[in-house]
Parts: structure tokens; sequence; C-alpha cells
């Protein structure tokens, strides 16, 4: 921006200009963070480098593209190496495989000639509590006709009060049996259905096996190796450098301008002021000297 002609107006910044100016500015803060902020690092595991791989122009500028490069120490890259070839080795044998899957998925999963879903079997219920009742109906014959002998030798008369009361004492301890053989029937029972359950799923565990088994062989190939530890570094310390205020500099110029411009003209309106009051007070003596100026004595 030129300079202006005494008591001109300063001409305004032209804010195309002062816009590239700043963009320009911008652009060469950023280079400069670039450059600051590669930090080549070092460790035990490895190395992390920059360098520059070229230019690129923005905004008039031809800032550097860079490259990032990962070196790892001798022992990781033999680390990488190995289990580069034993992945590859693991997912070729992996592919092999792959058509044993194909042949144990070809065809829908069903249930033919596994055992059927089991069923509560009343009428094996029914077959315990016979075969319970049958193995004690001798023992609970040889109780009765004690019972009655002994009543009889103790002389209680059949059909008595005492006979009675007896009698129902064993007829209580006779359906006790037998509600307890019920029980036991239907556990019996509920132990044969569980049987059946169990060996359904195990029939269909291992059927569901035999599709699954190479899947999981195919899986635990792929997922072979811990990987390769790569270098660890420290975080960097990011250096920011402050852009400059291009367009602000321009427009404190040319404000200063102007307060320059405007100073200058108060001045020369209070010098003009003071060569008016002057000529007045000549002006005035001079009427007041009768036509004379006051140094003409």
């Amino acid at each position: 921006m030129g300079s202006s002609k005494s008591g001109s107006t300063p001409q305004a910044p032209d804010p195309a200009y002062v816009s590239g100016q700043q963009t320009q500015s911008n652009v060469n803060t950023a280079v400069a963070n670039s450059y600051l902020n590669r930090v080549n690092q070092y460790g035990p595991q490895g190395s992390k480098t920059y360098t520059q791989g070229g230019t690129q122009n923005v905004g008039g500028v031809d800032v550097p593209l860079w490259n990032e490069h990962t070196q790892l120490s001798p022992e990781q890259q033999k680390i990488y190496d190995s289990q580069t070839q034993l992945t590859q080795g693991t997912s070729d044998l992996a592919n092999q495989y792959v058509g044993r899957i194909g042949d144990a998925t070809s065809q829908p999963f069903n249930y033919e000639g596994l055992p059927g879903a089991p069923q509560y079997n009343e009428q094996y219920r029914q077959q315990q509590l016979q075969a319970i009742e049958a193995r004690n109906a001798p023992a609970m014959q040889r109780d009765q006709e004690a019972l009655n002998q002994r009543l009889a030798n103790q002389g209680i008369g059949l059909g008595s009060e005492a006979w009675r009361s007896a009698q129902d004492d064993y007829g209580r301890s006779v359906n006790d049996f037998r509600l307890g053989a019920d029980v036991q029937a239907g556990n019996a029972a509920a132990q044969q259905y569980g049987l059946e359950a169990n060996t359904r799923d195990r029939a269909i565990q291992e059927r569901t096996n035999l599709r699954t088994q190479p899947i999981n062989e195919v899986a635990a190939l792929l997922g072979t190796g811990n990987g390769v530890t790569n270098p660890q570094f420290s975080a960097v310390p990011q250096v920011q450098v402050a852009p400059t205020d291009v367009s602000g500099n321009y427009w404190n110029q040319y404000q200063g301008q102007i307060a320059q411009q405007q100073a200058g003209m108060q001045q020369g309106a209070a010098g003009m002021g003071g060569l008016f009051g002057l000529a007045g007070a000549l002006g005035g003596g001079y009427l007041r000297g009768g036509g004379k100026m006051p140094w003409d004595t």
C-alpha cells in the first residue's frame, strides 16, 4: 500500500490484497509448524522418522509433503517375518479346509435318525407302581395275618371296638405305603424322561459338532499368532507458531494515517483561526485610530 499525498485522504487497504497476504502468512506459519513437529524418534523396538517427499503449492507457497517411516528393530523384524510366514501358512491351510465346511453344511440340519423327543410315560409309571406293590405284597399279607393272630391271642373278638381300631391303624399304614409307592413310581418315570432327553441332546450335539468342527478348525487357524509389537514412542510436544496478524497490521497502519491526517487538519484550522483573529484586531485598531494603524505615530 503506497503513501498518500500530504493533505489527501489515505487510501484504504485493498481487502483482496490484505486477504492474500494474510493467507500467505498463515501458510508460512503452518509450514514452520510442520517442520517443528516432525521429530524423529528412536527406541529399543525400532524408529519412526520423517522425510520430505515433495511439495505442493498452496496460496503461492510450496508446502512440504512429509513421509513417515517406521523401522522395526532387528529382533522385531525377525518376529514380523516369522509371524508373516506363519500367518501365510495357516491361511493357506485354512483355505484348504474351506471345502470341508462346504461338505459339512451342504445339507440343512435335520433330526433324522436321532432319538425322538422324550415324553412323560404314564404307562411306565404304572408299571413301576405295580412292581413296587407286587414286591411288597407278601410282606403286607404276612403283616395282616400276624395282626389277626395277635388280636385273637389277646381275646379281642372279631368286629369289636378294639379289633376295628387295630385294623384301622393297619389300614392307614398300608395307605401310607401306597402313597409312597406312587411317589417312588413317579420319580422313576421322571428319571426315565431325563435319561431319554439327555440321550437325544447328546445325539443332537454330536451331529452339530460334525457341522461346526470344520468351521472351528478354520477359525483357529486364521486366529493363530499374537502379532508383532509395534514400536512405542512418547508423544512429541507440539510446537505451535502463532500466525502473524497481517490484516490487522494493515488496518492499524491505515487508522494511524487517518488519525495523523485529522490531527494535521485540526492544527491547520487552529492556525487559520489565529490569523483571522489578528486581522480583526488590526482592523479594529485602524478604525479607532482615525484611519491610522497603531504604528503610524
